[in-house]
């Protein structure tokens, strides 16, 4: 019992460690870039096409940078802030995006899902409905 009891423990002091006003600011940038008429801009500007993962990477990458720089982090800050980016990559995958999945399939109506999804994932909801 004691050892469960310091497990949680020191989980509850990583969850508290981390920058939380990046992970959750990093999640909506990402989103939005990823979701909304940016990304359509920057393949136009570019010519390119890059996969969702290495935009998502590249993306906090660059805010994660500028965090540092603004707020003027230290090097244990940084190491903290790098653990948030994990952190946030994992969360985003595993909890937001299955989150907004149920929601799309159970909850939302179809005129809220367009904006919070692709055609493709949301025609695969609405055939399995």
């Amino acid at each position: 019992m004691e050892t469960i009891k310091n497990i949680l423990a020191h989980f509850a002091n990583y969850l508290t460690g981390l920058d939380w006003s990046y992970i959750i600011t990093f999640i909506i940038l990402s989103y939005g870039m990823n979701h909304y008429k940016v990304l359509e801009g920057l393949q136009k500007a570019t010519g390119k096409t890059v996969r969702t993962r290495y935009r998502v990477f590249l993306i906090g990458l660059l805010y994660g940078v500028a965090i540092y720089f603004v707020r003027s982090y230290t090097i244990e800050k940084a190491e903290n802030l790098f653990q948030s980016f994990v952190f946030a990559l994992v969360f985003h995958k595993l909890i937001v995006e299955a989150f907004i999945y149920w929601l799309a399939k159970h909850a939302l109506p179809e005129s809220i899902c367009k904006h919070l999804m692709g055609e493709e994932e949301l025609t695969q909801i609405t055939k399995a409905k």
